[in-house]
């Protein structure tokens, strides 16, 4: 999908019916069967284990508790699967395109400054943990109880130098607010299609 708008606006509208119904869970895993490359940023057994995990413990709680927990962790599961499919077909720079398409040049530049810098944050801190664990690995180690303390606060020492850093960048360039910026698009045939096929899955989900 090379529109950014409109893989944003369908995964908005499918994380939605999917959180609230098993229904429109069922629909968006057709969506995203049938109008995506079905692929994720989960690239090995271990990274998804750990990132279903934490949605299975909430599950397995909800079902001691006697509520609805098989539904709860596919619902809940497949609006994961639609974000990580978002965020690896995103590309440096499609939020602040569609924030200053959607607000403005001048609260549109600022909302999509702060998405990007936000991403690329997570991006650089996912970086440095995987370069700790390389060097933990090297030298026999693994995380662990005793070196995870001195492993978080270096990482926290590493981002606070990056926010020093990129605020020291805005205020030399004299950045005040809002910013020039003319966002182009390429839609598709595919990208209509797909996303008319995501608003008419949203519909049938609120009817239902």
């Amino acid at each position: 999908m090379q529109d950014p708008r409109i893989r944003l606006g369908a995964v908005l509208l499918l994380s939605i019916v999917s959180f609230l119904s098993l229904t429109g869970a069922l629909l968006t895993v057709l969506w995203w069967l049938t109008c995506t490359n079905r692929r994720t940023t989960l690239h090995d057994l271990r990274t998804g284990v750990m990132v279903f995990m934490l949605p299975a413990i909430a599950a397995i709680a909800t079902e001691w508790s006697g509520g609805d927990g098989v539904s709860y962790l596919i619902r809940i599961s497949v609006v994961l699967v639609i974000a990580l499919w978002a965020y690896n077909e995103r590309y440096p720079g499609e939020l602040l395109d569609v924030s200053v398409w959607l607000f403005g040049r001048r609260n549109g530049f600022d909302l999509g400054l702060v998405g990007e810098m936000s991403i690329s944050t997570t991006e650089i801190l996912a970086d440095e943990l995987r370069r700790t664990r390389i060097a933990l690995s090297q030298k026999d180690q693994r995380l662990s109880g005793t070196n995870l303390p001195p492993v978080i606060a270096s990482l926290l020492v590493r981002q606070l130098r990056l926010a020093r850093e990129r605020a020291d960048v805005l205020a030399l360039r004299g950045y005040q607010g809002g910013g020039s910026l003319c966002p182009s698009f390429v839609t598709s045939y595919f990208d209509i299609a797909a996303g008319a096929f995501c608003v008419l899955i949203f519909a049938v989900s609120v009817i239902l």
